[in-house]
C-alpha cells in the first residue's frame, strides 16, 4: 500500500485563513498527478472563468499573488474532501493519471483520510458561509456520506467540467453559467 497525499497539502491556502463567504468542496488533488497552483486548477474546468463572471473580476490561478488576493477580496476559498488516500502499489496510475475521476478515489476499494475536521473548523470561523459543491449526488458510499453529513448543507452545482452532461440542446458553458449565477448570492 502507498500513501497519496493532496498536492495542496502542505501549501499555507491548504486550510485557508482569510475570512470566507463561499467555500467550494471538491474531491481530492493527488500529487504525483497534474500540477495545479490551486484547487480546480486543470485546464478543461470552468470554475475560474465562471467565478470571473459571476464576481465581475479576473480569477486567472497562472497569476498566482493577484488571484490568491482576489479570492481573499471576495471571501472565496476552496477545499477537498480528502487529505490523502491509501492505495495499492498496481492502482496507483488510477490515482495519479489523467483526468482524476472521482469514481477511482471514491469507492469501496480506497482507503480516504477526510479533511472533514478542517472543513469544520473553517465553517466555526466563519458563520454564514455558504457551502458549494460539483459532485452532483455524490456517491452511494457510507463513509463518504457520512463525512459529508458533518459538514452542513451544501449547495450543488453543475459540474463546471466540459465533459461533464447537461441537457440536450444545452450549450454547456451557458448552462453552467446560468447555474452557478442562480445559486451562487454574492
Amino acid at each position: 500500500m502507498k500513501i497519496v497525499n493532496h498536492q495542496l497539502l502542505s501549501k499555507d491556502f491548504f486550510i485557508p485563513k482569510w475570512e470566507i463567504k463561499h467555500l467550494f468542496l471538491g474531491t481530492f488533488n493527488p500529487e504525483g498527478g497534474e500540477e495545479v497552483n490551486y484547487f480546480y486548477g486543470r485546464n478543461r474546468n470552468q470554475t475560474w472563468k465562471l467565478l470571473s463572471e459571476i464576481f465581475k473580476d479576473e480569477f486567472n490561478p497562472k497569476e498566482f499573488d493577484q488571484f490568491l488576493t482576489k479570492l481573499k477580496k471576495h471571501k472565496i476559498a476552496c477545499m477537498d474532501m480528502i487529505k490523502s488516500v491509501k492505495v495499492i502499489n498496481e492502482d496507483i496510475s488510477l490515482i495519479t493519471g489523467k483526468g482524476y475521476s472521482d469514481s477511482k478515489i471514491i469507492n469501496n476499494t480506497i482507503e480516504r483520510e477526510h479533511n472533514t475536521t478542517n472543513i469544520i473548523e473553517v465553517i466555526k470561523k466563519n458563520p454564514g458561509v455558504r457551502l458549494y459543491s460539483t459532485w452532483g449526488k455524490g456517491p452511494i458510499i457510507k463513509n463518504w456520506n457520512v463525512e459529508i453529513d458533518k459538514i452542513g448543507p451544501i449547495i450543488s452545482l453543475t459540474s463546471p467540467s466540459m465533459a461533464a452532461k447537461v441537457p440536450k440542446g444545452e450549450k454547456k458553458y451557458d448552462y453552467m453559467l446560468e447555474d452557478w449565477l442562480h445559486k451562487i448570492k454574492k
